[in-house]
């Protein structure tokens, strides 16, 4: 069944609609009608919003329609909205930012003291607005999402849920794309990787990925936000709490704006997903697949067995390891956290073994 879509390419200049069953047939039409002198092969397709790539049919299928799309060749650099619309505004609008050096020279003493009056000042005017919740309320809150999102909470439910489909498909294609799903014999690491990746999915879908990690109507202990909608920074990774005391604060259910700000906020894995928790996923499987088990829980040497799914589940999706962090406190270098080889013999695995 077809999907309505809009694309345009990197610089926004055009924006067409795009009826497509799957995504090589949304790629070639998109080529063709913005004009791309290149091959489809040449070509890759991403979410405006957050830049996500789109680069199997299943992850596609997920996607509501009337989604924006950038069409980037190959040779291009993938643009999000945050950061087009940040050089839009800084190219039209240079008297702004001289004022803005201006500032910055006024709070380069005291910034902390300073930043706390302007955030009463900014926060009481926009109050009231803030705990709007409908789109018929707010409508300019709503400007460029789904016409189906019809509050708040439902749009930033949406927002968690593309977040944990993400860790989802990053799990996936790393797995899918390693020795043992490729080469194995009689197809077995295939079978044994999907097999947990069925498990994976089925816990976080029984969770409902989450979605009210950023629901300021959910129970208080579900959501990371208070309920005004009011985010705190995490801090880095190895710390209890930000460094940036009453500084990295938002809100995004106040504006437009900060919603889009939001975007630039990362869910941190404290254990590192590519470089600790795959890693470890493959170690188990392997463990599998060479009838070489060690079981996390009786410590015995076993043949069969299988993967407890959930002790991953936990690493990748939840507050158990995930923290809400500003941009400057995302620390993109090598965590000292690592992830464990979760597997189980048949006795205490429980349920139908990995086979």
């Amino acid at each position: 069944m077809k999907k309505g879509y809009k694309v345009t390419d990197v610089k926004r200049e055009k924006k067409i609609g795009v009826a497509a069953e799957n995504l090589e047939e949304l790629i070639e039409k998109s080529c063709n009608k913005l004009g791309f002198n290149v091959s489809c092969a040449e070509c890759r397709l991403c979410v405006a919003e957050d830049g996500t790539q789109v680069d199997d049919d299943e992850y596609l299928a997920t996607l509501p329609s009337q989604t924006l799309f950038i069409l980037l060749k190959n040779t291009e650099k993938m643009v999000t909205d945050f950061d087009y619309y940040y050089d839009l505004i800084r190219s039209q609008k240079k008297d702004y930012i001289d004022t803005g050096a201006a500032a910055k020279e006024f709070l380069s003493t005291n910034i902390k003291e300073k930043f706390k009056v302007f955030q009463k000042y900014i926060a009481a005017a926009d109050d009231a607005r803030t705990m709007l919740s409908e789109r018929t309320q707010d409508p300019g809150w709503f400007e460029g999402l789904e016409p189906s999102e019809k509050t708040k909470e439902q749009s930033m439910a949406k927002r968690v849920k593309d977040r944990m489909r993400g860790y989802y498909y990053k799990t996936k294609s790393a797995l899918q794309s390693s020795d043992v799903y490729i080469h194995s014999k009689n197809g077995r690491g295939k079978k044994l990787i999907d097999q947990f990746l069925t498990d994976l999915r089925n816990i976080l879908e029984s969770y409902k990925y989450n979605e009210t990690y950023f629901n300021r109507k959910a129970n208080k202990s579900s959501r990371i936000c208070d309920e005004t909608g009011l985010f705190e920074c995490g801090g880095l990774w190895s710390s209890d709490k930000c460094l940036y005391e009453g500084e990295h604060l938002i809100n995004p259910y106040r504006s437009r704006e900060e919603r889009i700000i939001f975007q630039t906020w990362n869910l941190d894995h404290k254990i590192e997903l590519s470089r600790s928790i795959i890693p470890k996923i493959l170690e188990a499987i392997d463990g599998l697949y060479n009838s070489d088990i060690k079981c996390m829980l009786c410590d015995k040497d076993s043949k069969i067995g299988g993967i407890e799914a959930d002790r991953y589940y936990l690493q990748i999706f939840t507050r158990e390891n995930l923290k809400l962090v500003h941009i400057v406190c995302h620390y993109k270098g090598k965590h000292d956290a690592e992830s464990g080889v979760y597997t189980l013999c048949q006795k205490c695995y429980g349920g139908q073994s990995y086979k």
